[in-house]
């Protein structure tokens, strides 16, 4: 017999999808035929699967040490990327950490996602981070697997939000898609910026290009997107703008500035190329308002400190001037 005390990871799963990944080879409808034997069982007594587990529950298999082993043994979980991930990215600043969600400041230049090209990702460095730090086991890796839940592009600085646990994932995830979370930019950007507000636009994506193109009007296949734009500061060959995403497109600020004449500093993809010698664009994810009223988070807001190469153009577009925030 076996007991398996349910982790705060864990927490939030239905007790089958739980007992699926504990045992990975035994088939599904085995798993129901003990649970209704009572060969499986929740904290002493019957369950028949769809139970929602808590932190600190006790699952019970009465199996032989030798079924056990056998229906346990699955994909064994290859680790060595996501510790080779936290040795090549060195230590990247903690915004916010507990039980439920973590959240990085990304250093521009690091995918926030694995792709084609292979390339390690912030994703690969938060799984490193919780298993160096004993968080996380390989074999943990089975019943949940952090993540991060936003996504910035490569040379995009600023917060990325990661689950801890499901619970995590799933309040993540909720104001993410609920658009219950304020998301806020920096961007410098070329030239002075008179066009404060919000604007509506309509955009199609240019998959061959990997770029947004902009419609006067609605059209089949295009999308709305909505963003709103503050001046902090303006000068006669720049503007510091605060950014706010009310929607989500890939490379919406990116393509929205470039579209309204004022493309960000070294952007290549969208006109920005060259100004002020800037090796990457210059937009950062600088921070985040929950507004989820049933939240425990609501009210907070975080804050990703602005990274040095951005500090340094906006010393050479405002001649040395500290950045106002």
């Amino acid at each position: 017999m076996k007991e398996i005390t349910v982790t705060n990871e864990s927490a939030g799963q239905r007790l089958d999808k739980f007992l699926k990944r504990l045992l990975p080879s035994c088939p599904g409808s085995l798993l129901y035929k003990q649970l209704r034997k009572k060969n499986i069982i929740l904290n002493g007594n019957k369950a028949d699967g769809h139970e929602l587990l808590s932190a600190g529950d006790i699952v019970s298999v009465f199996f032989s040490d030798e079924t056990y082993e056998k229906f346990s043994v699955g994909e064994k979980t290859d680790i060595s990327r996501y510790i080779k991930a936290f040795e090549e990215f060195g230590k990247i600043d903690t915004v916010y950490s507990d039980n439920d969600i973590l959240i990085f400041n990304k250093p521009a230049g690091i995918l926030s996602q694995s792709d084609a090209s292979g390339d390690l990702s912030i994703n690969d460095y938060l799984l490193g981070y919780l298993l160096k730090s004993g968080d996380i086991s390989a074999d943990g890796l089975s019943s949940f697997r952090p993540s991060i839940c936003n996504r910035l592009d490569r040379n995009t600085s600023g917060l990325i939000l990661c689950s801890r646990s499901l619970q995590g994932a799933r309040f993540l995830n909720k104001i993410l898609s609920e658009r219950e979370a304020e998301k806020y930019y920096l961007a410098i950007v070329k030239g002075r910026f008179t066009k404060e507000g919000i604007h509506t636009s309509y955009v199609k994506k240019d998959e061959k290009n990997n770029r947004l193109l902009f419609t006067d009007k609605e059209i089949v296949g295009s999308t709305e997107i909505r963003t709103g734009f503050e001046v902090i500061k303006a000068g006669d060959d720049a503007t510091l703008l605060k950014v706010r995403l009310f929607t989500g497109k890939s490379h919406q600020i990116r393509a929205h500035l470039s579209y309204l004449g004022h493309p960000i500093t070294g952007d290549p993809k969208y006109g920005g190329r060259g100004i002020y010698n800037a090796s990457r664009q210059m937009l950062h994810a600088y921070e985040i308002k929950v507004t989820d009223a049933d939240s425990l988070y609501n009210g907070r807001s975080f804050k990703a400190p602005v990274p040095a190469d951005m500090i340094k153009v906006y010393a050479k577009a405002f001649s040395s001037e500290e950045m106002p925030l």
